[in-house]
């Protein structure tokens, strides 16, 4: 069962088989959703008006994300931004310049004057709802579960002389419990999705901010067979649903709404190099609707949700939701960097003899074209898998050992020797990048944030420095879409964030 690592039949039965009841909670607080409404207008103006400032917009990323997630604390909104004082200050001295008057007048200020006004607030209203819900439906603190994103500062809330255990959502799953009672401090779409389909407890309660969207909608598919007002669960015959509150979505509200690029401009624009150069990829959207180039010859690092473990998967393998993980600056040359350290010495030697027959090729491609090669290849040499695009890949140094390549070499016109000493390097080398996928993939999983799904969720992406591999910072993105297509563009364009 995906997501739950210490599962076991007594908890199948019960999350496939229990009556499971669920409902939504609207906390009233004009202020956060002033706020939030504020923040979006914010995000949006910059986005539109100031798109070359790289600076305004990293630092207002910074400040947003620092201020929308007071939905998520049950500390006093007094104490909330008091703690992160330095960097709204920071961020309010920055629009202040001349240079941003017009955005400090339209977009700034009501947010200072919506944050002066939550800094004298000593009380926080989810903490006030909760103790309002825990007291009126009088659920007691055996079995129940009270679920943040983030860390709370206890096990336990006291709430009227009564204590109520409290943890992330992570640790709950990885307990493998089912409960009376699941509290969650948030909307479905605060939380990880699996939390909309998959009930942990007889009764499920989500406690959103009114200016949110907390409810569980429909399928889009069932549209056109039953009432816009129903709720249904694709999963259950046994839940029962509250209708919800509409609202705004958690995670749409702060993605990029600029215009995308236009895929096919994208995929012009970088097929416009020399065809040698070029490795056939697959084009892939990827958080905030920013675009990514998959190397479809090199498999790809991917982190799984729950244990965090990071493997290799196929490019042709990946899908949608899935979490990759490349190193910021020449990604496609990690892999290649540690097994030249595991070849040690050997690796410039066994690295000079693979490059003499792709040299070669790539002449013979230049002298007379790659359909003529190929025609030649298949024809004269029967190698009939020597095809224009299989062709482009042998050129490219993702490609270390094809299948045919010690017929390639002897229609290349290599002697015996030299056959032999480009084999055994490439069987060498192929064999320094297994090992080194391996060693990077285990160096990685060891690096990770503990909280890095719910980082994922509400952010879109999550950013590192790594302490092993000197200097360097690893990306991690959520694939939203990948195209069926294949593509050849620049190996050295792979694996890199395009801004959509």
């Amino acid at each position: 069962m995906h997501g739950h690592r210490r599962s076991n039949l007594d908890l199948a039965n019960k999350l496939y088989s229990s009556p499971i009841n669920i409902e939504f909670v609207k906390i009233e607080e004009s202020h956060i959703g002033s706020l939030i409404y504020a923040l979006k207008e914010l995000q949006t103006e910059v986005k539109a008006y100031y798109e070359h400032d790289q600076l305004l917009l990293e630092e207002t990323e910074t400040f947003v994300r620092v201020c929308r997630k007071v939905v998520g604390t049950l500390c006093n909104y007094s104490a909330y931004f008091k703690e992160n004082n330095d960097l709204i200050v920071k961020y309010f001295t920055l629009t202040k310049k001349q240079v941003y008057a017009d955005l400090f007048k339209k977009s700034i200020e009501p947010i200072i004057n919506i944050i002066k006004i939550l800094r004298k607030q000593e009380n926080n209203s989810y903490a006030d709802a909760l103790s309002q819900l825990l007291i009126e439906k009088q659920i007691s603190s055996n079995n129940t579960y009270i679920l943040t994103k983030k860390n709370f500062s206890n096990e336990y809330i006291e709430i009227n002389h009564t204590k109520y255990k409290v943890m992330t959502d992570k640790e709950f799953v990885s307990l493998g419990i089912f409960a009376d009672v699941v509290i969650f401090l948030g909307t479905p779409g605060y939380f990880s999705k699996k939390f909309s389909t998959i009930f942990h407890g007889n009764k499920i309660i989500f406690m959103g901010y009114s200016c949110f969207e907390n409810r569980l909608v429909k399928s889009r598919s069932f549209l056109n067979l039953i009432n816009e007002d129903h709720l249904i669960n694709t999963i259950y015959e046994n839940v029962t649903f509250e209708k919800g509150f509409p609202g705004l979505d958690f995670k749409e509200t702060f993605t990029r709404e600029t215009i995308k690029k236009s895929e096919k401009t994208l995929i012009s624009y970088f097929e416009n190099f020399s065809p040698e150069a070029n490795i056939e990829v697959k084009l892939a959207t990827i958080s905030h609707n920013d675009y990514i180039f998959l190397p479809i010859r090199q498999k790809i690092n991917v982190v799984d949700r729950d244990s965090l473990r990071v493997f290799q998967k196929e490019v042709e393998d990946i899908v949608i939701e899935d979490l990759l993980i490349f190193r910021e600056q020449n990604a496609s040359n990690l892999v290649r960097e540690e097994a030249d350290n595991i070849m040690g010495a050997n690796a410039n030697e066994y690295r000079e003899s693979l490059e003499k027959w792709k040299k070669r090729l790539r002449y013979h491609v230049r002298k007379k074209g790659i359909k003529a090669v190929s025609k030649i290849l298949i024809d004269r040499y029967k190698l009939s898998v020597a095809k224009e695009n299989n062709i482009k890949n042998w050129m490219s140094n993702q490609s270390i050992k094809p299948s045919c390549l010690s017929e390639l070499l002897k229609a290349l016109k290599f002697d015996p020797q030299e056959i032999k000493e480009i084999l055994n390097a490439a069987t060498e080398i192929r064999s320094a990048h297994i090992s080194a996928g391996h060693h990077i993939s285990r160096t990685l999983m060891n690096e990770l944030d503990k909280d890095l799904e719910n980082i994922i969720n509400e952010n879109g992406f999550y950013r590192f420095e790594s302490k092993k591999f000197e200097e360097s910072f690893f990306n991690i993105v959520e694939i939203e879409k990948i195209s069926n297509e294949s593509h050849f563009i620049p190996e050295n364009e792979t694996l890199k964030i395009i801004k959509g």
